[in-house]
């Protein structure tokens, strides 16, 4: 019998390339016309201290010696914390200030610039380092060898991380096993097994980068076809070292036992590939392609029986869209018919023809735009409050339902998540989109609500009314000014109206006095009486001398104080008339160019919105593909199930027609 269905995983090196690969990983502000000129004016009265302090910073050492070290770290921040924009600019900032480290910045420029896909501008950059061979630090060499690594240039990353590794005092301790899994992994890429083995003998054996490394060298020199002796010791040591206490560590081990065995598998060494599938753990994504293949090794060492175990166990594991689990649905009725046992095989089949007819039912009920759609929503909600573009980390895993295991494989496929980031990205921008719409919209309420205002404020009017009320007060004003300047002229001024009094009253009194004594002879002497009061009034004349001084500072700061309040009353009067003439009826444009700015808005969104959808038909009708591919390959299973049923049928016939003809 041809088993076309023998194998899911024929290769090793096609499974390495479905599994993940290993590597490392508008505001708009709007100032008011105010604003402005305080901010030039306050930069212009600045202008002189600027002046000053730039002539002391001259005599003094041009930078401290802390602040390179403050610069570089403030850069590396922003840059491993994948914020590149501010990179850029803490970049220059180093740049401009210590001009020794051009070489290093022009360096990590290039990083940045490869982390944000502008390969070519990068390259440029890279090649003026290269050909000028100004020194720069081991630890910027081996974050451009990271990006070169990263996009798979491996030339680029070779060249750097040799440069990163000659710079070894200047690598970070922490740096140097990942940096030698560059080197390692790059000569294992372009196909120098010798070199990266060398490279391998430097690593420290029980490290994770070791591990990752020793798993690319594997993987080059099964695709070299080197030596299995070879291969078979370095899976060895890898797997001696890998920790199972670990989960990145076990996750690694179980990878390098999965393609070790599928490799052995494939090349006829069927026990050594029982061997590593046994070791696989049975928690881990490896799992259900490790039970698969065991099973297969078991059978071709004629061991059906227990091929039918590790079969068993992953259809009752894993759901029934699992690749490995489809795989194996006509492998337990093959195996039973290798024993011979025809009944349990024919039943067997039959099981399988009505699993595989639901399954291609839930296919059929599933595969149309509405659950799509919902399907894709649901997973747009996950990413809501994310970051989009090259600021996002991770996506979310798609929501847990029937399609998403349906669509198990096509999940791992890297265009796909592709196209799904890029659904995500245009999602967001078109809600920032919409989102500054609203605000534009906001902004034409607020304008007609403040016209309306002004409207109904008569504010001309009112403007004119003050106006008439400052030019009473600045006439008051003045001639307040000249009675301070009449006053001056007096020899007793600034006598308040008490002593004014006093002083009236005091000098009507001799007089009376004298008139008194016209009228009727006095009975005493009054001319001492008169000197008296004579004296009193002379003293109370030298109480106000002597408090003149306090008295006209007192009313000149009243005054000044005044003259002061009046000069700012004209400036707020000045600037109300100008905001009266900027708040008109057509705010000098502003309207026009919110309607302008709406307008350009609009055609982008719809631009967007455009993408928008079109992203999400090519991803339905990618989704649509991939059900009817897997629709047809259930066909297949099905059809071939059929067929089995058929033949073991009619084998049962022609037995019972040729024992019936023996017994006649």
């Amino acid at each position: 019998m041809l088993l076309f269905f023998k194998r899911c995983f024929s290769s090793p090196l096609w499974l390495a390339e479905r599994l993940p690969v290993v590597s490392v990983v508008s505001v708009v502000s709007v100032v008011s016309v105010l604003s402005v000129l305080s901010v030039l004016l306050l930069c212009l009265a600045s202008l002189p201290a600027t002046a000053q302090s730039a002539q002391a910073d001259a005599a003094q050492p041009a930078i401290s010696s802390a602040q390179p070290r403050l610069l570089r770290g403030a850069f590396y921040f922003y840059y491993l914390d994948n914020n590149y924009h501010q990179a850029l600019q803490a970049l220059h900032r180093w740049r401009t200030a210590v001009p020794a480290t051009a070489a290093e910045t022009r360096i990590m420029e290039a990083a940045i610039y490869l982390a944000l896909g502008l390969d070519s501008r990068a390259l440029e950059l890279y090649q003026q380092v290269e050909q000028q061979g100004d020194p720069a630090s081991g630890d910027a060499w081996f974050h451009l060898a990271r990006r070169w690594q990263e996009n798979a240039n491996w030339p680029q990353a070779l060249a750097s991380i040799q440069r990163a590794l000659s710079h070894d005092d200047s690598l970070s301790a922490v740096n140097r096993q990942q940096a030698l899994f560059i080197f390692s992994t790059s000569y294992a890429k372009l196909d120098k097994l010798a070199e990266a083995q060398q490279v391998l003998e430097m690593m420290v054996d029980d490290d994770i980068w070791t591990g990752l490394a020793r798993y690319n060298w594997m993987i080059a020199a099964m695709r070299l076809n080197a030596r299995s002796r070879d291969l078979e010791k370095l899976v060895e040591a890898a797997v001696f070292y890998l920790s199972e206490e670990d989960y990145e560590s076990k996750a690694l081990r179980d990878r390098i036992l999965l393609v070790a065995g599928i490799y052995a598998l494939e090349t006829g060494k069927h026990r050594r590939a029982e061997a590593y599938f046994k070791e696989i753990s049975q928690d881990s994504v490896f799992t259900a392609p490790a039970l698969l293949h065991y099973g297969w090794a078991l059978v071709e060492q004629w061991k059906y029986q227990q091929a039918m175990q590790p079969w068993r166990i992953l259809q009752q594991k894993y759901n029934d869209f699992h690749p490995a689990v489809i795989e194996s649905l006509l492998g337990v009725p093959h195996a039973l018919e290798l024993l011979n046992a025809t009944t349990q095989s024919l039943k067997t089949y039959e099981m399988v023809e009505q699993r595989l007819m639901n399954m291609r039912q839930q296919i059929a009920t599933l595969n149309d735009d509405e659950h799509t759609a919902a399907w894709l929503d649901r997973w747009l909600e996950q990413q809501q409050g994310q970051p989009w573009g090259w600021m996002t980390a991770t996506l979310t895993d798609m929501p847990d339902s029937t399609l998403s295991r349906m669509m198990q494989s096509m999940l791992d496929d890297g265009a796909f998540n592709q196209q799904l980031a890029q659904l995500s990205d245009l999602n967001r921008l078109k809600q920032q989109l919409q989102q500054q719409q609203q605000d534009l919209q906001l902004w034409q309420q607020v304008i007609h609500q403040r016209q309306q205002h002004l409207q109904q404020l008569s504010g001309d009017q009112r403007l004119q009314q003050l106006e008439q009320r400052y030019q009473s007060l600045l006439r008051q004003v003045q001639g307040m000014q000249q009675l301070l300047h009449q006053e001056d002229q007096k020899v007793f001024a600034f006598a308040s109206d008490h002593d004014q009094r006093n002083v009236e009253r005091l000098s009507a009194v001799v007089p009376l006095v004298t008139s008194l004594q016209q009228v009727a002879d006095p009975t005493r002497e009054l001319s001492r009486y008169k000197e008296r009061w004579r004296r009193v009034r002379g003293l109370q004349l030298w109480q106000v001398y002597e408090t003149k001084p306090q008295r006209r500072w007192h009313i000149r700061q009243g005054y000044q104080q005044l003259r002061i309040s009046g000069q700012q009353l004209q400036q707020q009067l000045n600037n109300s008339r100008l905001a009266l003439q900027w708040a008109d009826s057509s705010w000098h444009g502003f309207p026009q160019r919110i309607r302008q700015a709406d307008a350009r808005l609009a055609v982008v969104l719809e631009q967007v919105d455009g993408l928008y959808h079109q992203q999400r038909q090519n991803l339905r009708h990618d989704v649509d593909n991939y059900l009817q591919a897997l629709d047809q390959r259930l066909t297949d299973y099905l059809a071939q199930t059929r067929l089995s049923i058929a033949r073991l049928y009619d084998d049962a016939l022609q037995q019972h027609v040729t024992a019936g003809g023996e017994h006649e």
